[in-house]
C-alpha cells in the first residue's frame, strides 16, 4: 500500500558510503523530460524528471520502507546540510516483490497525467514527489536504505561514450542488471519516447 509523504524536515546524521548491488536497483533513469508546464498536449514528456527501481530477485521481496533517494554526496550532505534536505526523498512504506518495479517521480501528478493511458507506469509509481531535479548534464544519485547506508549508487552523463537521451524525451534504459551501471556501456537510450517506466527496458539482455 502507497502512503503519501512529508517533505523531509532532516536527514539523518553521518551518511555511510558502502556502495554495493544487488536488492534493488536503478535500471532507467529520465532526465530529459520536459516540465508539464512545457509539454505539448499529450506529450508523455510532460511527466517531468523519474526514475524506475527495480528488484531482479526471483523469490526476495525488498521493504523499501524508510529508504531514501539523493543526487547529493555525503561529503556534500555533511557541508551544507540545510541545503542537502531539498535534494532528499524518502520513500513511504512500500515493499517491492520480486521481479517488480517503482517509480519515483519528480512531480508526481505531471507523471500520472503523461502516462495516463500506460498502466505498468501508473502501478509501479510511488506516493510523493522528489522535487530536486536531475541534471541532463550528468550527475550521481545514490539510493540509501533505512539504516542510511549508500546502498546504490550511479554516476552519469550526457556526454558520449553515454548514451544520447535528448532527442524526443528518451530515458536511459540498463541493459542488463548483471553490469556495473557506472559504465557508460551498460545502457542504451530507451526506443520509445517516454521510456518504458514499469517495464522492462527497451533491451534486456538478463532481467534477474
Amino acid at each position: 500500500m502507497c502512503v503519501v509523504v512529508a517533505e523531509a524536515t532532516s536527514i539523518p546524521a553521518e551518511p555511510r558510503e558502502v556502495t554495493r548491488y544487488g536488492a534493488a536497483q536503478i535500471t532507467e533513469i529520465s532526465y530529459e523530460q520536459l516540465d508539464a508546464a512545457d509539454a505539448t498536449e499529450g506529450e508523455t514528456a510532460g511527466s517531468g524528471d523519474w526514475i524506475e527501481i527495480y528488484n531482479p530477485s526471483e523469490t526476495d521481496k525488498v521493504d523499501l520502507t524508510g529508504w531514501a533517494f539523493t543526487d547529493r554526496s555525503a561529503r556534500a550532505i555533511e557541508k551544507n546540510p540545510e541545503v542537502a534536505v531539498g535534494h532528499w526523498f524518502e520513500l513511504p512504506e512500500l515493499e517491492l516483490a520480486p521481479k517488480s518495479f517503482a517509480v519515483l517521480a519528480r512531480d508526481e501528478m505531471a507523471f500520472r497525467t503523461a502516462y495516463r493511458d500506460r498502466d505498468n507506469a501508473l502501478d509501479a509509481l510511488v506516493r510523493g514527489s522528489f522535487k530536486f531535479g536531475l541534471t541532463a548534464k550528468g550527475e550521481t544519485v545514490r539510493l540509501l536504505d533505512a539504516s542510511n547506508e549508500t546502498v546504490y549508487e550511479l554516476t552519469y552523463d550526457d556526454k558520449s561514450p553515454w548514451p544520447d537521451t535528448s532527442e524526443g524525451g528518451h530515458s536511459l534504459e540498463l541493459i542488463d542488471v548483471r553490469l556495473d551501471p557506472n559504465d557508460p556501456f551498460s545502457w542504451i537510450s530507451s526506443y520509445e519516447e517516454g521510456g518504458t517506466p514499469g517495464e522492462i527496458n527497451s533491451i534486456a539482455v538478463s532481467w534477474g
